[in-house]
């Protein structure tokens, strides 16, 4: 069976974890991987943000290749802001580098886009290290591109609004089997 790979991608608090924990989560067969999460479990208490950075990402793509390669795991989540192509592309390359068969894995980026007013709003519910400067949220607001401009072929790319409503849009894609160019919908590839 063929592995997906789901890249979460949205700025700050678009609500990107929620939507990936209660909609797209459904069973054992699953393997969530929340770069924050890593982050946050290990950073002490006087240091900063990025004090493992390097450490953080490459703990990050362990655990996605984890998923990727075992043969229980058959949908993978990647929650992270990915909010330009080059760290959408820097995901995919380092993915590449470890030997996993992305050839082998349907890639749909999950847009979560949420109005930059409501993404500060939330972002101020959040404590500690969790809490993003808002210069960096605007940041990531202004520089955010879709996915749909990558030069990679996605298997479809799912765009979710701020009630964490879902509509796809494939993407077309080869198909080796038959030779043809087939589109494959989000809710065939989640229905697998």
């Amino acid at each position: 069976m063929r592995k997906t790979l789901y890249i979460m991608v949205g700025i700050s608090g678009a609500g990107k974890s929620e939507f990936a924990k209660t909609h797209l989560i459904k069973g054992a067969r699953w393997h969530y991987v929340s770069r924050d999460e890593i982050r946050f479990s290990k950073l002490q208490d006087n240091e900063t943000y990025f004090e493992h950075e390097d450490e953080v990402f490459q703990t990050f793509i362990d655990k996605i290749v984890w998923g990727l390669k075992h043969d229980d795991i058959f949908y993978v989540i990647a929650d992270a802001t990915h909010t330009t192509w080059s760290s959408r592309n820097k995901l995919i390359n380092n993915l590449n580098k470890s030997g996993v068969r992305l050839k082998d894995t349907d890639i749909i980026p999950v847009v979560v886009k949420t109005d930059l007013a409501e993404c500060i709003r939330r972002n101020a519910n959040r404590e500690g290290l969790a809490q993003v400067p808002n210069k960096v949220i605007e940041r990531m607001y202004h520089q955010f591109t879709d996915p749909a401009s990558d030069k990679f072929d996605y298997t479809a790319i799912m765009y979710v609004n701020s009630g964490m409503e879902y509509t796809e849009k494939p993407k077309f894609m080869y198909h080796k089997n038959d030779m043809r160019i087939k589109e494959i919908p989000i809710k065939e590839v989640i229905k697998r």
